[in-house]
């Protein structure tokens, strides 16, 4: 395979935990870019990338090789190249350099064909990516490297830091029955505690994927951190995560999504409001508040989302506030909030809107137990081998401590 069989890597001693807000990381985006020429002089390029894909002084990767370099076509992923949309994106041009840009989103396979690859030397890919299975940019990435597999080329994958890996790895293992779908697209938990480095590599060899693969590492990064600490810019990496408690909120109960409520799209609370016209947010702020959850708290909420579920539909929920992130157990939230919820849809709907939730959460004979009341311990009892099996495979792909 060449020097594609090998990860590329320039590793900086990270600074100690106390001090993290101050450290500087330094993407794959910024390594390419101290020697560009060996990867892309006379080179045809093709990217996938979206807004996201800055370096850390916030200069887009276009902006960067353009025009020195050849980039022959730009593949959108959801939301397109700048990330403005919660809806699908159709082919077009950049508006700043004219290049032809590629939806994959509106595609059936969501990926590059053989005939959008052949005149391609290289396909570099560069998204921020959060860490969540049904995160779809994970989807779009291991897509694209099986089609880079079949064209025969070589694919360039940038790191970017996981939001939110402090979090941990949680959740259960994605059942086979949902596997392929675009969110979710292989067998692992809820969170994987990853870069999309990491996951690159993780999904090319433990799916055999066999990609002609190399990863440009990060600098100054660690698992503990969270993206605020990491120094770089922030760029919203969809329309609905606004912060990094949204970024949490996404983490902790993004699964919930399909059911008949409100998340809070088109809010200034995304993945913090929780609601519908027919919930009692004071009933169940109260409830949660009295599992007693560590590291979040719950107040009622009444608002009026301007996307999605119930759009511009007074709603009442409750809102997730985080106290100390440190001390969240994310498995324990989730189950928490999922009863709850659950317990407060429409009895004619309930069952029918809850199984929805299985692909989100992974697997439907979880969502049941969960939707019977059964203890957040007997839950994490229940996939604590499969979670244990992950974990030790996971750390065979490591880049960072």
């Amino acid at each position: 395979m060449g020097r594609f069989a090998f990860v590329f890597a320039f590793l900086f001693a990270g600074l100690p935990l106390a001090a993290a807000k101050k450290a500087k990381v330094r993407t794959g985006l910024d390594q390419l870019m101290e020697k560009p020429d060996p990867w892309l002089k006379d080179k045809r390029i093709a990217l996938i990338v979206n807004h996201s894909a800055i370096d850390s002084k916030g200069r887009h990767i276009i902006d960067l090789l353009h025009p020195k370099y050849k980039i022959v076509r730009i593949f959108a992923p959801e939301h397109g190249v700048r990330g403005k949309v919660d809806e699908h994106v159709a082919d077009g041009k950049d508006t700043k350099t004219g290049i032809p840009i590629v939806s994959l989103y509106q595609r059936k396979k969501k990926a590059p064909g053989d005939e959008d690859l052949k005149d391609v030397d290289i396909l570099i890919f560069d998204i921020q990516e959060i860490g969540v299975r049904y995160y779809t940019y994970g989807s779009t990435m291991a897509m694209a490297m099986k089609a880079a597999k079949h064209a025969g080329k070589p694919m360039l994958i940038l790191d970017r830091p996981n939001m939110a890996a402090a979090l941990g790895v949680y959740g259960p293992i994605l059942e086979s029955k949902f596997h392929g779908g675009f969110a979710g697209y292989y067998p692992i938990p809820i969170t994987h505690a990853m870069t999309i480095g990491e996951l690159a590599q993780y999904y090319n060899s433990n799916f055999q994927i066999g990609a002609n693969i190399e990863v440009l590492k990060l600098s100054g990064y660690k698992h503990a951190m969270f993206y605020d600490q990491t120094g770089l810019p922030w760029r919203n990496p969809s329309p609905s995560i606004l912060d990094m408690n949204s970024v949490i909120g996404y983490h902790l109960a993004g699964a919930l999504e399909t059911l008949n409520i409100s998340v809070g799209r088109g809010t200034s609370k995304p993945f913090q409001y929780f609601g519908a016209p027919f919930f009692n947010g004071k009933k169940m702020a109260k409830s949660l508040n009295a599992a007693k959850l560590p590291g979040v708290k719950f107040v009622p909420v009444s608002f009026r989302p301007e996307r999605s579920a119930f759009r511009k539909k007074r709603c009442s929920g409750v809102r997730l506030i985080v106290t100390d992130r440190r001390k969240i157990q994310p498995l324990r939230t989730l189950i928490a909030m999922g009863q709850e919820f659950y317990k407060n849809l429409p009895a004619e709907t309930r069952d029918k809107n809850w199984l929805r939730t299985a692909n989100g959460i992974g697997q439907t004979g979880f969502i049941e137990r969960i939707a019977k009341g059964e203890s957040y311990q007997a839950l994490e009892q229940l996939i604590a081998a499969d979670i244990k099996a992950f974990t030790e495979t996971r750390k065979n792909y490591l880049l960072y401590p």
